[in-house]
């Protein structure tokens, strides 16, 4: 190493001799490695390539960069040097422990900089009482381990102060925050929460310095969830709860929890008001105030007819409490839905301005009238039902088609229809016809509909029962005279084998269709049914509507235009006629005596047939002194033909025959048949002779026809 040292010695003197004895660089560099080789000389290229240094000289300017400057970033040292950095950095990881400086991550920093900064931070802390940790961080860029472990061991020394968590405040700061919060605390006058305390005073122990001023009875109070409550506030608290509760008349049980920090409210509130208080869901409200409202409400509905609950209790009531406090008032006559409370009588009232409609309605579709005497001839009880009364009871089944009629009912007008006519009428303001009154209404609306058919039924069954009794009698004849007329063509089919029965088939049939047609008629007139006047044969001459029936005793037209007219006029009646009639149609159609025969078809129309000896002899006299009547009267035209029908009608009698139909002179040929065949008395089938002779020959009264005139009269 002395060689080492004096060769290096014999090239510095060479160095500062003139330029003449220096050597090149060539040589110098071939020193340099040879120096490196056989001496082991250690040296760093600088990153130009125009100097090297050696370890040692290098940790020297490293150490000295480091003092002078304070901080030094790691990786601004190569710039500066002009030293690779990863021989810088193993230079550092050597030497750095001899050195009076600390590595923080990429940062070397003198021990004098950290007491600098310590310094730095304690006149802060002087001058502010207190000082976050995070605060000291964010200033000198430092991270928290760091500060933790080099600043902080400052703290009593170079930092006069306390470090209190993540805070470093002064020695007197304690006594001042607990001195300033005790003040807060005593001049309190109602609870106080620490999380307030924390951010005002900045501080975050609030709480734990309060139980040391309780400790230290320093204050009077208690800490309760998270608040300081004062003695003085919790002797006032009685009075404060029972003040808020007589003028509001509830008191919430949040209120009472969170500012009278009353644990059990319920409890609580029973102790102090007794029976005065009702419980509901989300406060105690006073049963005195529920009296006081209802008879404000009962007023209320009187004058005005309704009311909405939402308006006159507390807002701060939820659904359910307005709920339970209506089942505890004691309201009459009164509708209640969805808060809204309708006073009876003034709904009921709301309804009757709707009767001069319902009424016009019912009469421009009479025929609901039908579904009205159904209800009373079968079912009774539902129609007092729908009036007011008692439902009749079934099964479900039976009771489900009815349900589903009634709802079809309820809505005679629409909501918009209700609204428009009330407030025409100024019954209501348009703000008040809401849904519940719609509701309301439309039930009501629904029984008056019923109770007005009633009373319209009733005097229309009343005005129209002497006319129905008439034409139902002559009905009732007619039909007996069938019966006659289906025994005695049964009479003739046996013992006229040569006579053609088709003409008085026909004629019959004409008769059964005439009597079909005139109990649609009497059915229209009994359930006032309007049928359209072009289904009738004369739509000019409405009186036919009216059941003008002749049979038998002369010739009748039809009442409607023609077969399929009947059938559409069969449509309009009640079903149960419906299928009565359609019935009777398809024997009809088939040319069927048989239509008659059907005993329920007389149940279904209520027509009181009973053929016995005494109703056909009845019916025989009554035809035969009807024929003598019209002879006499027209005994100057004897020798007219249907004063000669009448004498054939007449003779039919007295043989125990009798046809109901149109009786034309097809028919009046074949009924002379009938007498020839069946009458045996010489005297009578001259005297007809006489008169087809008289007839036939046109001529004018003889003697032989004032006998014959003698004659007749004793028919």
């Amino acid at each position: 190493m002395e060689e080492l040292f004096a060769l290096q010695q014999q090239l510095a003197e060479i160095q500062e001799t003139s330029t003449k004895y220096k050597l090149s660089d060539r040589i110098i560099i071939d020193l340099i490695e040879k120096l490196v080789k056989e001496y082991d000389l250690k040296v760093y290229h600088s990153t130009d390539g125009q100097s090297l240094v050696t370890p040692n000289q290098l940790s020297k300017e490293i150490h000295q960069l480091i003092l002078s400057n304070k901080r030094v970033a790691v990786n601004q040292l190569p710039d500066i040097l002009g030293i690779g950095f990863d021989k810088i950095e193993g230079q550092i990881e050597k030497d750095s422990n001899g050195w009076d400086v600390v590595r923080m991550q990429d940062e070397m920093m003198s021990h004098d900089y950290i007491l600098n900064v310590c310094e730095e931070i304690n006149e802060d802390l002087q001058q502010k009482s207190i000082i976050s940790l995070q605060e000291i961080m964010q200033k000198y860029a430092l991270p928290m381990q760091f500060v933790k472990k080099y600043i902080l061991e400052q703290v009593g020394t170079v930092i006069q102060g306390v470090c209190n968590e993540d805070k470093l405040t002064t020695v007197t700061y304690l006594e001042i925050i607990t001195a300033k919060l005790c003040g807060i605390l005593r001049a309190t006058l109602s609870p106080i929460q620490f999380l307030k305390l924390n951010k005002d005073l900045e501080i975050q122990n609030s709480q734990k310095l309060c139980e040391q001023l309780l400790i230290n009875k320093q204050l009077d109070g208690k800490i309760i969830s998270g608040q300081y409550i004062s003695s003085r506030f919790l002797q006032n608290q009685e009075a404060s709860v029972k003040a808020f509760f007589e003028q509001n008349s509830y008191v919430e049980y949040d209120k009472l929890y969170s500012q009278f920090f009353i644990q059990k409210p319920k409890e609580y509130l029973k102790q102090m008001f007794k029976d005065n208080v009702i419980f509901l869901d989300t406060c105690g409200f006073s049963r005195d105030a529920l009296i006081s409202k209802q008879d404000q409400i009962q007023e209320l509905l009187i004058n005005e007819g309704h009311t909405n609950l939402q308006e006159i209790l507390p807002v701060i009531l939820s659904d359910q409490d307005i709920e339970t406090l209506f089942s505890l008032m004691q309201l009459n006559n009164c509708e209640y839905a969805n808060f809204m409370i309708y006073h009876k009588p003034f709904l009921d009232n709301l309804a009757l301005a709707f009767k001069d409609k319902i009424i016009e309605s019912i009469y421009q579709n009479p025929q609901k009238l039908i579904e009205q005497q159904q209800n009373q001839e079968e079912t009774p009880q539902d129609i007092q039902a729908s009036a007011g009364g008692f439902p009749n009871k079934k099964n479900k089944k039976q009771q489900q088609p009815q349900k589903k009629k009634q709802m079809n009912k309820q809505e005679l007008f629409s909501n918009k229809e209700i609204t428009d006519l009330l407030t025409q009428k100024k019954l209501v303001e348009y703000n008040d016809c809401i849904d519940e009154l719609f509701s309301f209404l439309q039930p009501r609306l629904s029984i008056l509909y019923e109770q007005i058919k009633i009373e319209l039924f009733e005097s229309k069954k009343s005005a129209s029962s002497q006319v129905i009794q008439e034409i139902q009698k002559k009905i009732e004849d007619m039909a007996l005279g069938l019966l006659i007329t289906q025994r005695s063509l049964q009479k003739i089919q046996q013992e006229c084998n040569e006579v053609n029965t088709k003409v008085l088939v026909d004629n019959c049939l004409f008769g059964y269709r005439l009597l079909v047609e005139n109990l649609v008629v009497i059915t229209c007139k009994k359930y006032n049914i309007q049928l359209p006047q072009n289904l009738f044969a004369d739509p000019n001459n409405p009186s036919v509507v009216n059941g003008q029936i002749n049979f038998g005793l002369q010739k009748s037209g039809r009442v409607f235009l023609n077969k399929g007219a009947l059938g559409e006029a069969i449509l309009f009646l009640p079903k149960e006629q419906q299928k009565a009639l359609k019935e009777t149609m398809e024997l009809y159609t088939k040319k069927s005596l048989d239509i008659l025969s059907q005993h329920q078809f007389f149940d279904v129309f209520n027509l009181k047939i009973n053929l016995d000896k005494k109703n056909d002899r009845n019916l025989l006299l009554f035809i035969k002194h009807h024929c003598k009547e019209y002879i006499k009267q027209r005994q100057n035209e004897i020798f007219d033909e249907n004063v000669f029908n009448q004498i054939i009608l007449a003779m039919s009698t007295d043989l125990g025959l009798y046809f109901a139909g149109n009786y034309d002179q097809q028919f009046y040929s074949a009924l002379k048949q009938i007498v020839y065949e069946l009458q045996s008395d010489k005297h009578i089938k001259t005297l007809v002779n006489n008169i087809i002779h008289s007839l036939n020959q046109q001529l004018e009264i003889t003697a032989e026809a004032k006998e014959l005139i003698e004659l007749l009269k004793l028919l």
